[in-house]
């Protein structure tokens, strides 16, 4: 899986998980596109920030926050296919609609 891959089957994935949330509210929420726009690889708490597109509509302008795990130093060394939770995992997303933000962070999925 390609970088571009991901970020798009990333796009899907989110809108599955608000499906299943229990919050009722968050169900009618989708994501309708990611951009990644910063990549802070070399930090202790290695991490992509971009823009997303989220909400009851998906058209709201929202932030978000991809925790890595430690380990690649360039965009060409990171993992995307293992980035992307499994269709059974849960509790990586964590959206605030208050702010319009989300951490999204798969090393701490749970099977469902």
């Amino acid at each position: 899986m390609d970088e571009q891959d991901f970020w798009l089957r990333l796009e899907f994935r989110i809108c599955a998980e608000f499906q299943g949330f229990e919050d009722r509210h968050l169900r009618w929420y989708w994501c309708d596109g990611l951009v990644a726009e910063k990549y802070d690889l070399l930090t202790a708490a290695p991490c992509i920030r971009g823009r997303a597109w989220c909400g009851p509509g998906g058209q709201e302008p929202w932030r978000f926050v991809l925790h890595l795990s430690p380990g690649p130093r360039t965009r060409a060394e990171i993992p995307w296919a293992a980035l992307l939770p499994g269709d059974r995992a849960t509790g990586w997303l964590s959206p605030d609609t208050h702010n319009k933000t989300m951490l999204i962070s798969p090393l701490v999925a749970y099977p469902e």
